[in-house]
C-alpha cells in the first residue's frame, strides 16, 4: 500500500526519495490534504465581505480557530492566525517591546531562539531597546536559573523557545513561565516544533504568548497561529485592516488555516505516540553511523527534541554532503533553514562555542510521518559512503 504522506515528494530513478528535513517543514497531513481540497473546491470569497459567500467563508475560518482553540485548551479570541512563525514571531516580539516599554526598554531573549526572533529582538536596539542574550551550555541548553537572573524584575518580555531547531535542546520553558507569571513579566515561548513531539499547549508551558506554524505539523505551508493569553497587551505592528484583533490584517487562506487546524489537533492528540517513534527512529539511524570515521552525532542529553539529530562530520563541508545526499535522493539540512539560506554555520552552534569552519562540518537529520526504518537504514548508510567518499577526495 502507498504511503499517503510521501505523495508529495515522488521518485528518483527506481527508489523513493527520503525526506529527512521534517523540522523545516513536513509533508502535508493526508486528513489536512482532504479537508483543503473540499473547500478549494467551493467559491472563493474573502471572510470580511458581508455577501452570503463572504459570510460562508468567515464560518469556516472561524470553524479553523474554534477547532485550534479546542486543541489548545484556550478561548478561540486567544488565537490569532498567521502566515507561520516567522511572521508570529515578529508580531510577538516586536508588539510586545512596544505594548511594554512604558514599563521597560529591557528585552531578553536566549541565544537558541529562531532567527525569527533573534533577528527581531535585534531590531529594537535601533528603537532604543536595551537587548539581553542569555547564552547556552556546551549541549545548546539555557538553564532557568541563568535566565530568570537574566531577565529579572523589570523586563518589557522575555522569550525562551521550547526546541531549539538545530540540536534539538529542550528549554526549561514551563519553569521560566510560571517564575515570570509571578513575576508579572510576559514570557513569549517559540513552539513551532511542539506539536506531535512534546507537551505545547498553554496550560502546558505556562506562557502568555505561543507561536505555532502549520508547515512542521503536517499543515500546509504558509500557515500558523499565535495564542496570546487573555490580557497580555501588544501593540500592532502591521496596520490596514480590523482582521485578528487588529493586530494582523489582511486576507486570510481559510482553506490553508482549515488543514492548519486538522494538523494541529492530529499532532498533539497523538504526540506521545509520534514522538516515542520519532526517537526511536533517529536512535537506530545515530546507532548505525555511530562507528563511521570523523562522523559524531551531537545529542543535546536526554532533553532533546524527539526525531532530530545534528550530526558532526570531522572536518568534512555540510553543505557537500547535503548537496551529495540530495543526489543519492535523500533530503537533509544544515541548519535552521530561514537562517541559512544554503551556506552560513548555524548560528546556534556559533552560540555554544563552535568555531566556524566546525559548525560548518554538520548536516541536520530530522524524521516524521512517513519515514520508516528501511528509509532510516538507507539513509544511514548512504551518509556513511558519501562521508567516506569525500574524506578521501580531502586526503588526495
Amino acid at each position: 500500500m502507498d504511503n499517503p504522506w510521501r505523495e508529495s515528494y515522488g521518485r528518483r530513478m527506481d527508489s523513493p526519495r527520503i525526506y529527512l528535513d521534517h523540522v523545516a517543514a513536513a509533508p502535508l497531513d493526508p486528513e489536512a490534504r482532504r479537508v483543503m481540497v473540499e473547500l478549494m473546491t467551493e467559491p472563493q470569497a474573502n471572510p470580511s465581505s458581508p455577501h452570503e459567500e463572504g459570510r460562508a467563508a468567515k464560518d469556516q475560518l472561524e470553524a479553523a480557530r474554534t477547532r485550534i482553540a479546542k486543541t489548545l485548551g484556550c478561548r478561540p479570541r486567544e488565537v490569532l492566525f498567521t502566515s507561520g512563525a516567522t511572521e508570529g514571531s515578529n508580531l510577538a516580539v516586536l508588539g510586545l517591546a512596544h505594548a511594554g516599554a512604558a514599563r521597560s526598554k529591557r528585552v531578553v531573549v536566549s541565544a537558541m531562539e529562531h532567527p525569527a526572533v533573534l533577528d527581531s529582538a535585534r531590531a529594537l536596539e535601533a528603537d532604543g531597546f536595551e537587548l539581553v542574550i542569555v547564552p547556552p551550555d556546551e549541549t545548546g541548553h539555557v538553564s532557568a536559573d541563568r535566565f530568570l537572573d537574566a531577565v529579572g524584575d523589570d523586563a518589557a518580555f522575555a522569550a525562551l523557545i521550547l526546541a531549539n531547531h538545530e540540536m534539538g535542546a529542550v528549554m526549561p520553558v514551563t519553569e521560566v513561565g510560571t517564575a515570570l507569571r509571578a513575576r508579572g513579566i510576559p514570557f513569549l515561548c517559540d513552539a513551532s516544533l511542539g506539536p506531535g513531539r512534546l507537551p505545547c499547549t498553554p496550560a502546558e508551558l505556562n506562557a502568555d504568548v505561543i507561536v505555532f506554524e502549520g508547515p512542521t505539523i503536517g499543515g500546509p505551508l504558509g500557515t500558523g497561529c499565535v495564542y496570546v493569553r487573555r490580557g497580555t497587551k501588544i501593540a500592532p505592528t502591521v496596520h490596514g485592516g480590523i482582521q485578528e484583533e487588529r493586530l494582523r490584517p489582511g486576507s486570510p487562506s481559510v482553506a490553508g488555516l482549515a488543514g492548519m487546524a486538522v494538523a494541529l489537533e492530529r499532532a498533539i492528540a497523538e504526540g506521545p505516540e509520534r514522538a516515542t517513534r520519532y526517537a526511536a527512529r533517529i536512535a537506530a539511524f545515530v546507532d548505525e553511523i555511530r562507528d563511521a570515521p570523523g562522523v559524531r552525532p551531537l545529542t543535546a542529553s536526554e532533553k532533546r527534541l524527539p526525531g532530530l539529530v545534528t550530526i558532526e562530520l570531522g572536518g568534512i563541508e555540510g553543505e557537500a554532503v547535503m548537496i551529495n545526499m540530495d543526489l543519492a535522493g535523500i533530503a537533509v539540512a544544515t541548519g535552521s533553514t530561514c537562517a541559512l539560506g544554503g551556506s552560513d554555520p548555524s548560528p546556534s552552534l556559533l552560540a555554544m562555542g563552535f568555531n566556524v569552519a566546525r559548525a560548518a562540518s554538520t548536516i541536520r537529520v530530522s524524521v516524521g510521518e512517513g519515514v520508516d526504518d528501511n528509509s532510516m537504514k538507507r539513509a544511514a548508510s548512504t551518509l556513511c559512503r558519501i562521508v567516506e567518499r569525500l574524506r578521501s577526495l580531502h586526503r588526495r
